[in-house]
């Protein structure tokens, strides 16, 4: 199965606060339906944010799923002057930390047990679907340098990957980022800016190549 897409933009997370704030409000208060329609809204940015994390498509629906059902269980806790946003990101990101640990477990019992066959992920898109007024062309340049973002992310430091996804795929705040990983705004800052720096440089060396072959 595909990877998720969507109707967002990589800097639009399309939050519209007033609803959200009702719909949190409601399921605070055990209101099934309401927290269904916040699963609704934050689905395909949860599975993003796990897939960058776990690596797996299938790992990243799963965990986003059960991250969910705790967020929903621990809904009495949430505090509404926090966004619902970071509190649920923060949930999400320690459950995945959670499922790699479990992964490397069972990964390790099955090695001595036999051999295991590791998952062949494609190089599916992760972000959201190229806007209508993009030619043919641009779409798939657009394409290309996304997967390569892509690519540069899973090579970088767990932190400045984070860091990176949630601000420019996500479209979080530094002030959201910063709650949601329990760091400084200065950290934040500076894991963009260690990222950002890595990924320029090789998307320039990409570019290059690419003007060179035609």
């Amino acid at each position: 199965m595909g990877n998720p897409t969507g109707a967002e933009g990589m800097m639009d997370p399309d939050r519209n606060c007033g609803d959200e704030h009702g719909l949190v409000s409601r399921a605070r208060r055990g209101d099934l339906e309401a927290f269904g329609a916040l699963v609704t809204l934050y689905q395909e940015r949860a599975v993003r944010l796990a897939f960058s994390l776990l690596g797996s498509w299938e790992d990243a629906r799963d965990a986003a799923q059960e991250a969910f059902v705790k967020a929903y269980q621990s809904m009495g806790s949430f505090r509404e002057e926090s966004l619902f946003s970071t509190w649920f990101y923060r949930i999400l990101i320690n459950h995945c930390h959670d499922w790699r640990r479990r992964s490397q477990v069972r990964r390790h019992l099955a090695a001595e047990g036999g051999s295991t066959r590791e998952e062949a992920e494609s190089g599916a898109d992760a972000l959201t679907t190229a806007s209508s007024r993009e030619s043919p062309a641009e779409e798939s340049l657009r394409a290309e340098l996304e997967e390569r973002i892509r690519a540069d992310l899973a090579e970088l430091p767990e932190r400045q990957k984070m860091v990176f996804t949630l601000r420019y795929f996500e479209g979080l705040t530094l002030h959201e980022i910063a709650s949601a990983l329990s760091l400084s705004e200065g950290a934040v800052k500076a894991h963009l800016w260690h990222a950002g720096g890595k990924i320029k440089k090789n998307l320039k060396r990409y570019l290059e190549i690419k003007e060179v072959r035609r």
